[in-house]
């Protein structure tokens, strides 16, 4: 039994997973009762405890595969753990997978009734609660049709709002924040700071650092199948270096053969540096960073160097050595340059990705080829220092001026 100021606890949980290499594998395990194995374990979350206190916001980063959407199942009674325990204290709403239980078949309006029933409601306490789903969900008359009618838009909306209106007192929310259009978005994270704001718990998986520290105070990063908790500032600087390092191992592992391009010169390192030369995981809002790249050349050529940041959605801001005057760049086999960017990041908060290449110059209307293309060549976080969400992901300072409108009159 858990006390009553605490919404959910994971104690020593933990998950491995059974993968076979064929289909029969699984008959075979069975008959061997244990004296000879058919498959190979992956352990996806290892001894993770943690405690989430009634009304806070935690927010769960990671990497791809680490066990994320794993640990909200585990949490939530959909799968069993191999060690450990999780409990929940109270009504829970978890968005998982949006609109898992809507029938096709039925309208907007008959599945929210459904919904409702699947959570204990009876169709008198729907009722209450139906004109307000409705309105959250602004589909209009297609409420009243098939589901299967719906875009993909309209599906979300509609499993959205339902999953949202049954009263809960912990909402499990597993990248469902991504739903709908801009407007759309800005309405589902008004409502979570509302619920945040009426006592209510929030547990949020999303790899947008964005939403994370704009909803949440702590944070827990899953790595190599354990956790690490702390301050959701701390625990987003974790992340950004955990990524850097797996991108350092990435690159070394594939080596830059593998990339695309002609190869006549290679991109070895991209670093981003502050001014003192230390390597940036997490910058401020608009400070001076430099951006390094170093270039080997394996024949002899001209080419042009590029960078880019790129965020989730693409491409925010980019330059190249030919835009900021610096022209072609020449080598022959050996030779090695040390490329330097100056520049800001007029950002706002959130993981960014650095994409470098390197091009032949344009000759004669004639198109360029690629040379080299450093795709994930880096990340850095930006932490924006402003009392209010930014929703812009590129930030341009402005200064205000504010003064009474004086009329003048019509015989002056």
């Amino acid at each position: 039994m858990l006390p009553d100021d605490v919404a959910i606890s994971v104690r020593n949980l933990s998950k491995t997973y059974r993968l076979f290499g064929h289909p029969g594998d699984r008959i075979k395990q069975f008959f061997s009762l244990g004296l000879k194995q058919y498959h190979r374990e992956f352990t996806a979350l290892k001894d993770i405890s943690f405690e989430i206190k009634k009304g806070e916001t935690v927010g769960i980063i990671g990497r791809n595969g680490s066990g994320k959407s794993t640990l909200l199942q585990l949490i939530c009674g959909i799968l069993k753990p191999t060690f450990g325990f999780g409990e929940v204290n109270g009504r829970v709403s978890a968005l998982l997978e949006l609109g898992a239980g809507f029938n096709p078949e039925f309208t907007g309006r008959e599945n929210v009734y459904f919904q409702g029933a699947l959570m204990g409601f009876t169709e008198a306490q729907m009722d209450k609660r139906f004109d307000e789903i409705a309105t959250f969900a602004d589909i209009g008359e297609f409420i009243d049709q098939p589901v299967r009618t719906y875009s993909s838009g309209m599906f979300v909306r509609l499993a959205f709002a339902v999953a949202i209106h049954i009263d809960a007192d912990t909402l499990i929310i597993d990248e469902a924040l991504a739903v709908g259009d801009l407007a759309f978005q800005a309405k589902c994270t008004a409502f979570l700071r509302r619920f945040r704001e009426a006592g209510g718990t929030l547990l949020i998986v999303s790899h947008d650092l964005n939403i994370i520290r704009a909803l949440c105070d702590t944070g827990i990063c899953l790595m190599n199948g354990g956790c690490v908790v702390g301050p959701v500032d701390n625990i987003a600087g974790t992340f950004v270096r955990s990524m850097r390092v797996g991108m350092a191992h990435k690159d070394t592992g594939t080596g830059a053969d593998s990339r695309p391009g002609t190869g006549e010169a290679r991109i070895d390192a991209v670093e981003l540096l502050d001014e003192a030369g230390n390597i940036l995981a997490e910058a401020d809002f608009n400070q001076p960073a430099r951006l390094r790249l170093q270039i080997r050349f394996n024949a002899t050529c001209a080419i042009l160097a590029s960078y880019y940041i790129l965020d989730g959605n693409g491409l925010l801001l980019g330059t190249s050595t030919m835009l900021e005057g610096a022209g072609q760049l020449r080598g022959d086999p050996g030779v090695r340059l040390l490329v330097e960017f100056s520049t800001r990041l007029p950002l706002a908060d959130g993981t960014y990705n650095l994409l470098a290449q390197l091009t032949t110059p344009i000759i004669q209307n004639a198109s360029s080829q690629m040379v080299d293309y450093f795709e994930n060549a880096a990340c850095f976080a930006i932490r924006l220092h402003r009392p209010v969400k930014v929703w812009s992901r590129v930030y341009v300072a402005n200064s205000v001026s504010v003064s009474p409108l004086v009329e003048q009159s019509k015989n002056a």
